[in-house]
C-alpha cells in the first residue's frame, strides 16, 4: 500500500475524533485527508474517485456509522471502496452491524498508530484480486483500447474460465461469523466481493471486445453474464446481513443457517433458502427437521426428485415423522397440485440439538 497515493475521507460528528484520526493519517504520510460530518457531502468525491479509503466513526450527522456506510455503498456501486470503522463500540451488535454493512476493517478506540496502519493496509489488500489475474485483466483492457479484440477476448476468457470462488469465500465468512471470528469474517467477505466483481468486470470487458468486432449477439450475452454475477453479489450481501441479524438476536445459535433458510423460503427466495439449508447441513447433518425444510424449498423450486430424497432422509432419521411421510406420499403419487399446502405444515419439535428455529 502506497500511503502517498491514498486520499482518505474521515466521517464523524465528533470533532475530537476527527482531529485524532486526521493527525494519525498525517503521521502515516497519506496523500490527503478530508473530514466530513454529513454522508451527503462525501458522496460526490467518492463518485469522482477522489477518495480511496473511508474512516467511519460510530456516529455521523443524523445516522450511525453502519447506516452511513450502507448509504455510501448504495450510492457508490459498483465501485469497491475500502471502509474501516473506527469506534469505541466493541459490543456484538455494533460489530455485526458493521460487518453486515460491508466494512473492511474494525478499529477500537483508543488505538495505536501501528494498529490503524495495519487495518488500513488489510482493508486495501482484501479488496485486491490475485496479482496475476489483476495484471491479465489490465492487459486485456489495454488490448481492447488498442482494437486488438481477438487477443483481448482470449485474455478475458482465461480469467472467466477459472472457477469463481466468491461463494466459497462468502461461506467461509459466514462460518467465521458463526464462530465470532470477526476479523477473519471481514477478510473472507471482502475476498468474495473482490472475486465476484473481477468476474463481472471481465465479462463486461469481453462484451466490449465482441462489440468492437461487431458481434452483437456475444456482446449482449457477455453483458447478461456480467449482470447476473453482480446480481449474485447483491444476493450474497443480503444473506450476509440476514445472517448477522440472526446472530445478533441469538449469538449462541447452534445452527443459524436453518433460521435463515426458513426466513428466505417464506419470502419466496427458494434458491437462497437452499443455499442456507445446504450450509446448515454441514453443522447438523442428522437434523430431520432440516431435511424436511430443504424438501419444502425444493418443492417450491419444482425439484421434486431432490425433495423426495430429503423427505426419505427425514423419515429415516425419525421413523415417527408423519408430516414427512405424508408429503413424500404425495410426491410419489405426483400430486403436485396439492403440495403448496406443505408450506403450512410444521415438523414436530424433535430433540435434535441443532434445531433452534422451527419451521412454523
Amino acid at each position: 500500500m502506497d500511503n502517498q497515493a491514498i486520499s482518505i475521507a474521515i466521517l464523524t460528528n465528533n470533532q475530537h475524533h476527527a482531529s485524532r484520526d486526521r493527525q494519525s493519517c498525517i503521521k502515516l504520510n497519506v496523500g490527503s485527508v478530508q473530514v466530513f460530518d454529513d454522508v451527503e457531502d462525501v458522496l460526490e468525491p467518492v463518485r469522482q474517485h477522489a477518495v480511496q479509503l473511508l474512516l467511519i466513526d460510530a456516529a455521523v450527522k443524523d445516522m450511525d456509522g453502519s447506516a452511513c456506510l450502507r448509504a455510501i455503498r448504495k450510492a457508490a456501486r459498483p465501485q469497491l471502496l475500502p471502509a474501516v470503522m473506527v469506534t469505541r463500540e466493541s459490543n456484538l451488535k455494533s460489530v455485526l452491524g458493521a460487518i453486515a454493512a460491508g466494512c473492511n476493517g474494525y478499529v477500537i478506540r483508543p488505538y495505536s498508530l501501528e494498529t490503524l496502519e495495519r487495518h488500513l493496509r488489510m482493508a486495501c489488500d482484501s479488496l485486491g484480486g490475485d496479482a496475476i489475474e489483476i495484471e491479465q485483466f489490465a492487459s486485456a483492457n489495454e488490448l481492447v483500447r488498442q482494437g486488438r479484440f481477438d487477443e483481448a477476448i482470449e485474455e478475458f476468457t482465461e480469467i472467466v474460465e477459472e472457477e469463481n470462488e466468491a461463494t466459497t469465500y462468502f461461506n467461509k465468512g459466514m462460518d467465521y461469523l458463526h464462530r465470532h471470528k470477526y476479523g477473519k469474517a471481514i477478510l473472507a467477505f471482502n475476498k468474495a466481493v473482490a472475486l465476484n466483481s473481477m468476474y463481472a468486470e471481465a465479462y463486461k470487458g469481453m462484451a466490449y471486445a465482441y462489440k468492437g468486432k461487431g458481434d452483437e449477439a456475444n456482446f449482449r450475452a457477455c453483458l447478461d453474464k456480467s449482470a447476473a454475477i453482480l446480481a449474485m453479489q447483491d444476493r450474497l450481501d443480503e444473506l450476509k446481513e440476514l445472517f448477522a441479524e440472526i446472530l445478533e438476536a441469538n449469538p449462541d445459535a447452534v445452527n443459524p443457517y436453518n433460521t435463515m433458510g426458513i426466513d428466505l423460503r417464506k419470502r419466496g427466495d427458494y434458491a437462497g433458502a437452499l443455499h442456507a439449508y445446504t450450509q446448515a447441513l454441514t453443522l447438523t447433518p442428522e437434523d430431520e427437521n432440516l431435511h424436511y425444510n430443504i424438501a419444502k424449498a425444493c418443492i417450491f423450486s419444482k425439484d421434486y426428485e431432490a425433495a423426495a430424497g430429503h423427505l426419505e432422509q427425514a423419515a429415516a432419521l425419525r421413523p415417527g415423522f408423519e408430516e414427512a411421510k405424508k408429503l413424500l406420499a404425495r410426491l410419489r403419487a405426483r400430486q403436485y397440485d396439492t403440495l403448496a399446502g406443505a408450506e403450512q405444515a410444521s415438523p414436530a419439535a424433535g430433540n435434535t440439538p441443532g434445531v433452534l428455529a422451527r419451521d412454523d
